[in-house]
C-alpha cells in the first residue's frame, strides 16, 4: 500500500515509484486493482481488467484515476469524445458522477449492434449531454469547436480514450501488476501481450510497465482496432515520449519498451464486425471469456493466431461491464 494525499491505496505505480505520488493528479476510483492475472490454456494468460471496478470496470478506469482527479481541482464539466457505443464515453460518466462532475461527449456514428444501441441507452442514462458530429473524421473540429466555447468555465478535456501522457500512467501500473502476478505464480515470462489497440494508451502503457517490471523479451501486440490516422507508430511513439518524461520525474529509467501493432484484424472499419473476431469470440467464450466486436473480438483472433503458433501469450481483457 501507498498512502496518496493520505489515502491508502494499492497501485503498482506508486508503489515502485513512491515519489511520483506527491507529482501527478490521482484520485482513486478503482476498487478492483490489482486485477487478477488468470491461465486459461496451456501458453494462455488473460489480465483481468474487467475486473478494475464493481461498479464500471474495464480498461478506461485506470486512466481516469489520474485525468478526473484534474477534472476535481477545476471544478467544471468534463468534455469528451467517442463513438455512438463508447465505453470511454458510459466509463467517464460513471466514475464522474461520483465526483459530482458533469459530461459531455462529442459522438459519431458507428456501426449499429445490439451492443452498440446497449452502450449508447446507458449513456443517456447517464445523463450525458450528446454533440453529435457526422463522421469520426470530423469529430476533432467538433470537439474542438465545443471546447473552445466551455473552456473558459472551467471544463476539462479528456481526449477519447484518455491516452495523454498522465492517464497512461495508470497502464504503467497495471503492466507492474502484470509482472508481479507472474512473478508471484512461478510462471517464466510470456512471448506476447496481445491488447486492442484503439487510442493507444493501453498498449504504450504496458509496454512501459513490463519494461520498468524487467521483463526484456515480451513484447505488447497492439491489435488495431480503430483508424490509421489515430493508431500509427508516429501517435504511439509519441505518447510513451511524454510518458518516459512523467515516470523520470519519479527517478524511472525505463528499458526499451517492446510494442508493436498488427493491423490484419481491422476489417472494413471500425466497429465493423469480422468473421475472424466472431470465430475467436466463440473459442474465447469456451474458455469462459467474453467479448465484444469492435474491440475484444478482434483482440482475440490475433491471440488465438499467436497461441496456436506455439508462443506463450496473455491477453489483456479490456472489456468494461
Amino acid at each position: 500500500m501507498t498512502s496518496v494525499a493520505g489515502i491508502a491505496v494499492d497501485r503498482g505505480l506508486f508503489t515502485r515509484l513512491p515519489r511520483l505520488a506527491d507529482l501527478v493528479p490521482f484520485v482513486p476510483l478503482a476498487d478492483g486493482l490489482p486485477t487478477p492475472v488468470e491461465q486459461l490454456a496451456e501458453r494462455l494468460w488473460v489480465q483481468r481488467d474487467d475486473l478494475t471496478d464493481s461498479r464500471y470496470g474495464g480498461n478506461k478506469v485506470r486512466k481516469l484515476e489520474h485525468l478526473l482527479a484534474i477534472a476535481a481541482r477545476r471544478g467544471g464539466p468534463v468534455l469528451t469524445a467517442g463513438a455512438t457505443g463508447s465505453h470511454h464515453v458510459v466509463a467517464t460518466a460513471v466514475h464522474a458522477a461520483r465526483l459530482g462532475i458533469e459530461v459531455e461527449a462529442v459522438r459519431f456514428p458507428q456501426p449499429m449492434t445490439d451492443h452498440v444501441r446497449a452502450m449508447a441507452a446507458h449513456a443517456d442514462e447517464l445523463g450525458v449531454r450528446s454533440i453529435q458530429a457526422p463522421s469520426s473524421t470530423a469529430m476533432p473540429f467538433v470537439l474542438a469547436q465545443r471546447w473552445a466555447r466551455v473552456a473558459p468555465g472551467g471544463a476539462t478535456l479528456i481526449t477519447p480514450g484518455g491516452s495523454t501522457p498522465v492517464g497512461v500512467l495508470g497502464y504503467v501500473g497495471a503492466g507492474l501488476e502484470l509482472v508481479d502476478g507472474f512473478a508471484a505464480a512461478g510462471w517464466d515470462e510470456p512471448d506476447d501481450i496481445v491488447v486492442a489497440l484503439g487510442s493507444g494508451g493501453s498498449s504504450v502503457g504496458l509496454a512501459l510497465g513490463v519494461a520498468l517490471g524487467g521483463w526484456r523479451r515480451a513484447t505488447v501486440v497492439a491489435v488495431r482496432v480503430a483508424d490509421r490516422i489515430v493508431t500509427n507508430r508516429a501517435i504511439l511513439s509519441g505518447i510513451e515520449a511524454g510518458v518516459r518524461s512523467l515516470l523520470a520525474l519519479g527517478g524511472a529509467v525505463v528499458p526499451r519498451a517492446r510494442w508493436r501493432i498488427d493491423a490484419r484484424w481491422f476489417g472494413p472499419g471500425y466497429g465493423h464486425p469480422t468473421r475472424q473476431g466472431s470465430a475467436a469470440a466463440a473459442r474465447a467464450e469456451g474458455l469462459g471469456l467474453a467479448s465484444e466486436p469492435t474491440y475484444t473480438a478482434k483482440a482475440l483472433a490475433a491471440a488465438f493466431e499467436r497461441l496456436d503458433a506455439g508462443r506463450r501469450v496473455v491477453f489483456l481483457q479490456t472489456l468494461s461491464a
